[in-house]
């Protein structure tokens, strides 16, 4: 008989203000997820760059701690972070939206964030994740950035999932190990379905964050917020 109970864990992540934070009232908000394997500092480097100084910038580590593997030596492991996985795959989308409420209520809080202007940047496995909250709480994020990465597996299925306003950019690759071109367009076709504005874009580069996207994406927020 399997049976649970809740147990409380710290939620760890990165902050980066502004430099002339304390000059305006109000700064837009960028919450970004790292990808499978990857870790909130290394994906706080990316949102930084791209933020480039003009917004408060949060970077949010994955629950799901695992060893990634550099040759044999144990001693060269090193500690990768995830979203969940297929097993109660459900437990994993009620703690990321949680998540993403509770930064996004004490950055507002705390730190002075415009809670009309709220944008998600996701690399890989994360991108999917944000695509869960922003189709089902349809006004909550002014804006969204997924890098090599797609839509839920139950984008067809759930009935929680409405259209909504949120501005979506989606950089995909040309070369990515994990989706075709033909997935791609797939999920360019999928988003079209429920989004009110999409930029999607193919670079040409492997499954990895290109960073000769950094200056659209700054673009395209500017020209969003």
């Amino acid at each position: 008989m399997e049976k649970f109970f809740r147990a409380s864990v710290p939620r760890y992540y990165e902050l980066a203000l502004p430099p002339n934070h304390a000059r305006r009232k109000r700064w837009p908000l960028l919450i970004a997820l790292h990808g499978y394997q990857g870790n909130k500092d290394s994906m706080m480097r990316v949102a930084q760059n791209i933020a480039a100084g003009s917004m408060i910038v949060i970077s949010l580590q994955g629950l799901h701690q695992f060893f990634r593997r550099f040759g044999r030596n144990p001693k060269n492991f090193r500690v990768g972070f995830g979203w969940g996985t297929t097993y109660k795959m459900e437990d994993s989308v009620r703690l990321h939206q949680s998540d993403l409420e509770t930064l996004m209520a004490l950055a507002v809080r705390e730190h002075r964030a415009d809670p009309r202007r709220i944008f998600l940047l996701a690399f890989s496995q994360g991108c999917a994740f944000n695509y869960r909250y922003i189709y089902t709480h349809p006004r909550a994020i002014r804006g969204a950035i997924a890098v090599c990465g797609g839509v839920p597996f139950d984008w067809s299925e759930n009935p929680n999932y409405r259209p909504s306003p949120t501005r979506l950019l989606h950089i995909a690759a040309r070369q990515d190990e994990w989706y075709s071109r033909e997935k791609y367009l797939e999920i360019r076709r999928q988003l079209r379905q429920r989004a009110a504005r999409l930029d999607f874009r193919f670079y040409n580069t492997t499954h990895r964050f290109p960073p000769s996207s950094f200056p659209h994406i700054r673009k395209w927020i500017q020209e969003n917020l």
